[in-house]
């Protein structure tokens, strides 16, 4: 990745950043979302989807998190009004990583369609983009995204074709958990990061999850989520207050 970073900062186009912006995504993101992907179909074939239809969620949605509810909801029976309700409230995130991914991307005259591009973000090729822009220059940043996102957005259909051709021939305990790589993928590059804010937040959620999963598993995910990452964000808020007034 650093001789990636490197070759970045000399790019001069939009199609030298694209080319960039694929080779980065074979390197993390795009396995990764590759790997939700095969669990993802493998799920779908188990709730009794054909191949072409988990393959147009994959494509036309896009989104893991919501794409399990979908799927869940609908095969439970659940009302149409219900199940849209439910996949939006999951994709409300994707509202956050719009609003702090592109505006750091400079507008141009010639580029591609942004309507469009939002639909590529997703969670992987976010948190590279986030991490990676800070050390490229604004105008190649564009391209750098869409060769990102648009190489997860082509692997997730043979991804879901692939995990539902697995599941006929694999157990289902082995393909269903790769659903998670994703999501934990997203996890570990907070890891990365140098705030101890980050830092400090994963190891709390993690622990007040594991443990209110025992007491209370209907509303765990809230109290860890919610009520310990505010937590964690008060106590450095007073850190970072107490430090200043010092």
């Amino acid at each position: 990745m650093d001789q990636i970073i490197q070759e970045l900062k000399n790019a001069e186009t939009f199609k030298q950043a694209f080319r960039l912006g694929v080779k980065a995504g074979l390197y993390g993101p795009g396995p990764v979302l590759l790997a939700g992907m095969v669990g993802f179909g493998a799920m779908s074939q188990g709730v009794g989807l054909n191949v072409l239809q988990a393959t147009a969620i994959s494509t036309f949605m896009y989104a893991l998190p919501g794409q399990i509810v979908f799927i869940e909801m609908m095969s439970m029976g659940a009302s149409s009004s219900v199940v849209a309700i439910a996949v939006a409230l999951t994709s409300t995130r994707f509202l956050t990583m719009v609003l702090t991914l592109f505006p750091q991307i400079p507008k141009t005259n010639k580029e591609p369609s942004r309507m469009l591009s939002v639909h590529l973000v997703a969670m992987s090729a976010w948190a590279y983009c986030m991490r990676d822009f800070p050390k490229i220059k604004p105008e190649v940043r564009y391209g750098y995204f869409l060769g990102i996102g648009i190489l997860c957005w082509i692997l997730a259909i043979p991804g879901t074709i692939l995990g539902f051709v697995l599941s006929e021939y694999v157990p289902i305990w082995v393909t269903i958990p790769l659903v998670f790589v994703n999501p934990l993928f997203f996890l570990l590059s907070f890891v990365d990061v140098v705030i101890p804010l980050n830092r400090m937040a994963i190891i709390v959620g993690g622990i007040a999850g594991a443990f209110f999963y025992q007491i209370y598993p209907e509303n765990a995910l809230l109290i860890s989520g919610l009520g310990f990452g505010s937590l964690v964000y008060g106590i450095d808020y007073l850190r970072r207050k107490r430090k200043t007034s010092s």
